[in-house]
């Protein structure tokens, strides 16, 4: 599992002690509670709704439409990002309905939550995969590459109306840097996502808003919206279940190219 040439592996960690935060969805609008709770060794990161038991692994993915889906839960991509930015490898997450709270629309608050409750490194190597070879998927004009690097940096590049290309080069501190950048929508989607039952939640406290000149609330970033697509990147690769070790380069990529690599790591 570990090649002579990578680096030692990371051990697996979980948090010390349980806590709970509440919100609503951004898509359904309604009220969630969500309980952490620590998790033994080898148990991985699982949820627990409606009594049963969901693994956040990528044969639980059933959706990629406007975020992650896993066995009838939605948008579970931005708890899967702040558990990985820190590190976090066993964990239960316990849901009062099928998608979690959208907080601020970031990573920051679960990842806040996560450091509070205090991170147990546990007395096991966590598995890790390294890229020897290039692996390469293409979608029309989206692409996602990974290429061998000893280590994890990510080259993220979108392209949107009204704010046009943005790049983004990711190589660490994920707290400052990642956390904090919301997700983001066009005005001149809403009402037709609302159609649809999307983003019955969403509003200028938990999303960056656009419109055609620009932003239309702070961004907390330049570039907030090229930031954020490397969070939803990091939470969808965390599916795989292990470290990956590689360099990951993504051209306008969204939730379905990146668990098709996901999907391709974990039959490596």
């Amino acid at each position: 599992m570990f090649p002579s040439n990578a680096p030692s592996p990371d051990k697996q960690k979980t948090i010390a002690r349980e806590f709970a935060l509440q919100g609503i969805g951004l898509h359904s609008g309604e009220a969630c509670l969500a309980r952490f709770r620590p998790a033994d060794i080898d148990c991985g990161i699982f949820f627990v709704f409606d009594g049963k038991k969901i693994p956040a692994n990528v044969s639980s993915v059933t959706g990629t439409k406007r975020g992650t889906s896993l066995s009838g839960l939605h948008v579970v991509e931005h708890i899967l990002a702040a558990a990985c930015g820190l590190g976090i490898s066993n964990l239960e997450i316990s849901l009062s309905s099928p998608e979690p709270p959208i907080l601020d629309g970031s990573a920051l608050p679960f990842l806040i939550g996560l450091k509070n409750a205090g991170i147990v490194e546990q007395d096991k190597a966590r598995p890790a995969i390294l890229i020897t070879k290039p692996i390469s998927i293409k979608d029309g004009g989206a692409s996602i590459n990974v290429l061998p690097y000893n280590g994890f940096k990510v080259n993220f590049m979108i392209e949107f109306p009204y704010i046009g290309r943005q790049e983004y080069a990711y190589t660490g501190d994920f707290e400052a840097q990642i956390a904090p950048a919301r997700t983001f929508g066009l005005m001149d989607e809403l009402d037709q996502l609302k159609k649809q039952g999307l983003a019955r939640g969403a509003s200028f406290e938990n999303s960056l808003a656009i419109g055609q000149n620009g932003y239309l609330n702070p961004p907390r970033f330049p570039n907030e919206p090229v930031r954020h697509k490397v969070l939803d990147l990091i939470g969808d690769l965390s599916l795989v279940g292990c470290s990956i070790l590689g360099e990951v380069i993504a051209i306008k990529s969204g939730h379905k190219l990146n668990i098709e690599l996901a999907r391709r790591l974990q039959n490596k």
